[in-house]
């Protein structure tokens, strides 16, 4: 019962295509629940068209779950404020806080416009005992547990609070702004050099790029076995820690700086890093 979504060149998902297949499957007498877009792939840093997905969900009553799990803080900088914005159409809306907002794993936030229906949804809770939300009366507001699955045995709350108070919006806004700069810098630095490829458009705070030598230029496969090599032996090496994922077929090294202690020349050093390695390996 799900369908994935053309994307367009940017790796973002088509909204035309999208109204199209809602369309067709309520055509066909389906029913579309629910649309889920992304405010900042993990994969890329890919920022969905929020406005026009928004508008194309309202159009057919379909429900919008935006996955803001990394990406969404990037809201609170100058850059990516507009483009985030459309956050707030959302019906509802993942944030991992443990991702992009300094907190240790793991610390999950979900926020839903429709409080009723997140309660009725999840609450345990029989109606002798449930309260009717009244601050003013004997019973009180909800039971906090009743919105989601895991009852009362978690509290990872209270670390989110924690950074909250300590950070605030000024300081978030300051250390998100940082990773995306020092992100900025590792593209530049490596779309400049003869020696290696960026997969484009780079965004957020997430860099894919590989190493391409001259004399491997057009053999795809050696490409990707050098660049999974060297992904492992940097890895091992205990000097910086890259991820690798698969984009378009090919398969690149990503960098994802969530750390607002990681300098220009930290990433310098990590393109030297894979460079050497990348020599060694060859």
């Amino acid at each position: 019962s799900l369908r994935s979504v053309p994307l367009d060149d940017a790796m973002r998902v088509d909204a035309t295509a999208l109204d199209a297949m809602l369309a067709a499957d309520v055509a066909a007498g389906l029913w579309p629940m629910a649309m889920v877009a992304s405010a900042g792939t993990v994969n890329t840093g890919a920022i969905d068209p929020l406005d026009a997905i928004a508008d194309v969900c309202a159009r057919h009553g379909v429900w919008l779950h935006v996955d803001g799990a990394y990406g969404a803080p990037a809201i609170l900088s100058d850059e990516y404020r507009h483009e985030l914005s459309p956050i707030a159409r959302a019906d509802s809306i993942a944030v991992d806080a443990h991702k992009w907002m300094y907190v240790a794993v793991d610390a999950g936030v979900v926020l839903v416009r429709d409080a009723a229906a997140m309660r009725d949804a999840s609450s345990l809770v029989p109606p002798y005992l449930r309260v009717d939300g009244n601050s003013a009366g004997v019973q009180g507001p909800p039971w906090f547990s009743e919105f989601g699955n895991e009852q009362t045995r978690p509290f990872r709350a209270l670390k989110v609070w924690m950074a909250l108070q300590q950070f605030g919006e000024s300081g978030y806004r300051m250390m998100i702004e940082q990773d995306i700069a020092v992100a900025r810098h590792l593209a530049s630095v490596v779309r400049v050099a003869d020696d290696f490829e960026v997969c484009e458009p780079q965004s957020l705070s997430i860099v894919c790029f590989r190493v391409v030598p001259a004399s491997l230029r057009g053999d795809a496969a050696a490409i990707d076995a050098l660049n999974r090599r060297v992904l492992l032996d940097v890895q091992l090496s205990g000097e910086s820690f890259l991820a690798g994922t698969v984009l378009r077929g090919a398969f690149w090294l990503r960098a994802c700086i969530v750390n607002p202690r990681t300098t220009p020349a930290d990433v310098e050093a990590l393109v030297d890093l894979v460079r050497r390695t990348a020599s060694s390996d060859a």
